[in-house]
């Protein structure tokens, strides 16, 4: 038999659990990224608290969600359409989809399939994935309570600036195989302006350095900017595909 303690550490724990527990989330619907051109996908939290978490993703992960949401109908299946027909030919389903976490600016998604014995089976995901399978299996879609508040302290928008006549933003996963970019990490162009100094650079190349002091984001980049002294030209370390290279011009 619990004695006082017992119980008050049992009723603790619940509360704690849930606080924890992940909430519902709708689809509220893609939209461009006004700076960057990039699509963003807008969750809003389900009842009353409808706190909204934005996930930039990529343009056919993008296309694949817009299309399910509006209804169009499509000439032949996307690859999403094909994971669902899998999914329902093997007798499976779509239990839920869990957004459980946010690390260095990428989001981590879990698919939660039942399989046709009932054994759950989970499954790594992108979110962009995931989302666009769930809304063709109308499976829920949940986020994991600290999400929302890591998404904003750590506004897990991909950051972006313009420098030198470019668009830059910080390269995520998604955007990054959308350029074919051998990694993850680094500072993306993702446009280069007709009159810009660094007219060089083109679109889909990746910052690496600045002045032979390698930038891993928009941020690094933009304080090294504004400390680079205006006489002396700007070097950009560029990773262009499976080439590196280094372009210079004037400061202005």
């Amino acid at each position: 038999m619990l004695g006082r303690s017992g119980l008050l550490g049992l009723a603790v724990a619940g509360l704690a659990w849930a606080a924890a527990a992940p909430v519902e989330v709708e689809v509220r619907g893609v939209r461009l990224d006004p700076t960057t051109g990039s699509p963003v996908v807008q969750l809003v939290e389900k009842g009353k608290g409808a706190r909204e978490l934005p996930i930039w993703i990529g343009p056919f992960e993008a296309q694949a969600i817009a299309a399910e949401m509006q209804g169009v109908p499509l000439p032949r299946p996307l690859t999403h359409d094909l994971m669902k027909r899998l999914v329902e030919s093997l007798g499976g389903r779509l239990d839920r989809v869990v957004i459980g976490d946010l690390h260095d600016n990428t989001y981590f998604a879990t698919l939660h399939l039942a399989g046709a014995d009932g054994k759950e089976i989970s499954i790594d995901a992108r979110p962009s994935d995931a989302i666009a399978l769930a809304l063709r299996l109308h499976g829920p879609i949940l986020v994991a309570d600290e999400v929302f508040a890591k998404s904003s302290a750590a506004h897990a928008a991909p950051a972006a600036a313009h420098l030198w006549g470019l668009t830059v933003q910080d390269l995520t996963p998604e955007i990054a195989a959308f350029f074919k970019a051998a990694e993850a990490r680094g500072v993306l162009v993702s446009d280069v302006g007709d009159d810009a100094a660094a007219h060089e650079a083109l679109r889909g190349d990746v910052i690496t350095a600045l002045d032979g002091e390698p930038v891993r984001s928009v941020v690094e980049l933009a304080d090294r900017a504004g400390a680079h002294a205006a006489s002396k030209p700007v070097r950009l370390s560029l990773r262009r595909g499976a080439r590196e290279l280094t372009i210079s011009f004037p400061a202005r």
